[in-house]
This record gives structure tokens, C-alpha cells and sequence, in this order.
């Protein structure tokens, strides 16, 4: 396991959005981690910056290829040697992560005296019939090294496939007649989604897809025929599945909520919305709007690629205290699948408005035996700011002697 600080070869960061994204080749087998830290600065005065540390873990993908340890092997043998007598070991190694390596003689294998099986990741070769001297003095087999990712047989099959459709049909050959050239097919393990058809060789789907839980599938198909003894050979087929567009977006919260002041200027940032697709490439790329849905009347907009939520002109907490949007998430699938959310948005308040009374004048009358210190009448301010900002005593009518006066008459919560 190889591991590095970043080098510019392998990632670049945009300093507006923060994404960090690769700027050239990876290799897992050279570097497998990238270790390095991150700094998010404002332009304030002082500026001020957090910093987070980043791991960056390379995954493996099949991008090598066996390798045999030897190029050439030679070896003797007595023309009397024993059927299954082991002739000799061949060994391939693989860079790659996990990778299950198997042989096969892929020629000169005259007469087919020779067979080779897979045990512990080396080739075994066997003698498999009894050897001839006057026939064959010498024998220059081919050995092939396959990994079970690089098959002999690869396809591609969208997800959507319907069951019972055929993915692909496997031929192998046999140059004897009879039941010695009869083929029989079969799958070495069992994988529930597809069938072979033992007769025809037809790899047939079994059962529906999903490139979601599983993108590849590796088939080890054994083609035997039906003489005496029985011949064999195995071939890998790697089952490729394509992604179509059959996930909607899903929002990380099933509701948000926001709070901003009224007097925040306009363009201000209330919240941020996100969405995940479980598609990929293109399927599974999200973006934001509040196209066919509710923007408060055009007081709000959204970034469609963050989904950050601002304000596009100053609110008005008397106006509208609470506002319910309505947001949607868009894959850019073919047809596009869109996922809505709601947003609430609760405007708090500032001390923007001046009380007001009822009216403009009051005339008060007072009986001149009215006792010192007894309320004359009580008058009382309206204020639409909330809280603190507008608080004051309920009105009421003031005494059945109070009448509207029109004359330079003023008085509030007079007493004598």
C-alpha cells in the first residue's frame, strides 16, 4: 500500500465551490492514498478560516493484466508416464486488487494429451492421455493466464432488460463426431439472474437488474462433451450492466426549515437544500429549482447547482411572517425524474414600525368632583412589529363620558 501527500497530478480544488476534482491519471498500484488538508478562508476583515483534513483512498479497477512469472518453461518426459502423472506448475501474478486468476492451454495441445487445472492461483499441468513417441516427439503448448474480470466473452446489458431475454450465446467447438462432439453447457456456480441453456449454449436473464446493487456479473461457463472420457473447457463471460434513469432524487431531509430578518439585504442566503441519485453519470446528476413549484411570489431563488436558497428582495416580516416553497430536484436523465420538497421559511422581526394610536384626537370629560388620582380615560398605542419591537397594552373604550373632540385636545392616560 503506497501513500502520498497530494501532488498536482492527481487533484486541483476550485476555490469557489469547494469541489475537489482530479487533474490528471491515478494509478492505485503506485499511489493507493492521498492525504492533505484544506483551508475555507472569508473575505471579511479580519479574515477569518477553518481547515479540515482530507484521505482520498484510490479503488481498485481491472487495468492489468497476468503476468507469468516465466517466459518459457521446458520440461522432459518419458513416453511411459502414468495418465495424471503432473508435468509441471506455471504461475501468473496480477497487480490488481482480488483478482482470480485461471489457466487454460489455448494450443498445441495435439491430440489433447495434455489438460490444466487451477489450484491456489498456479496452473497445474497434467497428462491427460497416454503419450506416443512415434507419433509426437515434441509438444510446444500455449498457456493462457485469464482474470475473471478480463473474460473471454464480455457484454453489455441495460438494466431495464425484460426476464427471459437472451444476453449472449456461447460456442465451443469439438473436432470429433458423435457423441464425442456432442456440447453440454453448464454454470459453474450459481447466479440467480441468469440461466444456460445446456443444449444451445443461450445465456438467458433470469431475473430483473438493477446496476444500482450489482454493475457487473462474471460467469465461469464450462462447455463439456459427451464422450469417454468426458472432455472439458471453461470460459468466463463478464456480464457488463448499463445505468438507465430508473431512480428519482432523494432529498437528504423529507422538510426544511429556514429563519432570516426582514431587513436582510436582498440576495442573502437562508438556507441550503441537498439531494442524492442513486443513478450514475449523467442519470444521477442533480440540480435545483423552483420551476413549476413555489417561490414565495418571486422572493426567493435558488442556486441550481449548490441548492442554496437567498432572498431576492428585502421581506416584510407584516407583510408575510412564513413562507411555505415548494423546491424540486432534477436528474438529467432522459426522460428527467424530479423529486419535490417543502421548504418553510420563517421571517423574524425587527423594529421597523412606529406604534400608532386608534385616532388622531380624543376629547376626555371630566366631572369636577372627580377624586384626585382616578383614571380619566385610557388610550393605547398599536404597534405591527412583534415581541419586544411591538409590545403595548390592549385598547379599550375609554369612559362612557369620552366622545371624539375635534378641537387642540390632547390627553392620554390622564389622571386627576
Amino acid at each position: 500500500m503506497r501513500t502520498t501527500t497530494p501532488r498536482s497530478s492527481a487533484r486541483s480544488a476550485t476555490s469557489a465551490t469547494g469541489w475537489i476534482t482530479v487533474s490528471g491519471p491515478l494509478d492505485r498500484e503506485s499511489v493507493e492514498h492521498y492525504f492533505f488538508g484544506v483551508e475555507a478562508r472569508d473575505h471579511g476583515s479580519p479574515s477569518l478560516s477553518a481547515s479540515a483534513s482530507v484521505t482520498i483512498t484510490v479503488m481498485d479497477v481491472n487495468d492489468n493484466r497476468p503476468e507469468f512469472t516465466q517466459k518459457e518453461y521446458f520440461i522432459r518426459l518419458n513416453e511411459d508416464a502414468a495418465v495424471g502423472t503432473s508435468v509441471l506448475s506455471v504461475t501468473a501474478i496480477d497487480r490488481d486488487v482480488n483478482s482470480a486468476i485461471t489457466y487454460q492451454i489455448t494450443g498445441g495441445n495435439t491430440r489433447n494429451r495434455f489438460s490444466i487445472s487451477t489450484q491456489g492461483g498456479v496452473g497445474i499441468i497434467t497428462l491427460s492421455l497416454p503419450l506416443d513417441y512415434k507419433q509426437e516427439r515434441r509438444y510446444v503448448l500455449t498457456v493462457t493466464a485469464s482474470d475473471r474480470t478480463l473474460a473471454h466473452y464480455s457484454v453489455s446489458i441495460n438494466e431495464d432488460r425484460p426476464v427471459g431475454s437472451t444476453v449472449v450465446v456461447i460456442s465451443a467447438t469439438d473436432d470429433d463426431v458423435g457423441e464425442n462432439a456432442r456440447i453440454t453447457y453448464y454454470l459453474e456456480d450459481n447466479v440467480p439472474q441468469f440461466r444456460i441453456d445446456p443444449d444451445s449454449g443461450a445465456i438467458t436473464l433470469q431475473a430483473e437488474l438493477d446496476y444500482e446493487d450489482q454493475v457487473t456479473y462474471t460467469l465461469a461457463i464450462t462447455a463439456k462433451d459427451n464422450g469417454i472420457p468426458q472432455k472439458a473447457d471453461t470460459t468466463y463471460v463478464e456480464i457488463m450492466v448499463n445505468d438507465v434513469n430508473d431512480n428519482a432524487p432523494q432529498f437528504v431531509s423529507t422538510h426544511y426549515q429556514g429563519m432570516i430578518s426582514e431587513d436582510a439585504p436582498p440576495f442573502t442566503s437562508v438556507l441550503q437544500i441537498s439531494a442524492t441519485d442513486r443513478d450514475a453519470h449523467t442519470n444521477g446528476r442533480v440540480q435545483y429549482t423552483f420551476q413549476n413549484g413555489e417561490d414565495g411570489d418571486g422572493d426567493f431563488t435558488i442556486e441550481p447547482t449548490s441548492g442554496i436558497i437567498r432572498t431576492v428582495r428585502r421581506l416584510d416580516r407584516e407583510n408575510v411572517p412564513v413562507y411555505e416553497l415548494t423546491a424540486y430536484a432534477v436528474d438529467r436523465g432522459i426522460p428527467p425524474q424530479r423529486t419535490p420538497v417543502h421548504i418553510q421559511v420563517t421571517i423574524q422581526d425587527v423594529n421597523d414600525n412606529a406604534p400608532v394610536f386608534p385616532a388622531e384626537e380624543f376629547e376626555v370629560l371630566v366631572k369636577e368632583n372627580s377624586i384626585v388620582g382616578s383614571v380619566v380615560a385610557q388610550i393605547t398605542a398599536v404597534d405591527p412589529d412583534e415581541g419586544p419591537n411591538g409590545w403595548a397594552a390592549p385598547w379599550s373604550p375609554p369612559l362612557p363620558e369620552l366622545r371624539r373632540h375635534h378641537g387642540p385636545f390632547f390627553a392620554c392616560g390622564c389622571v386627576i
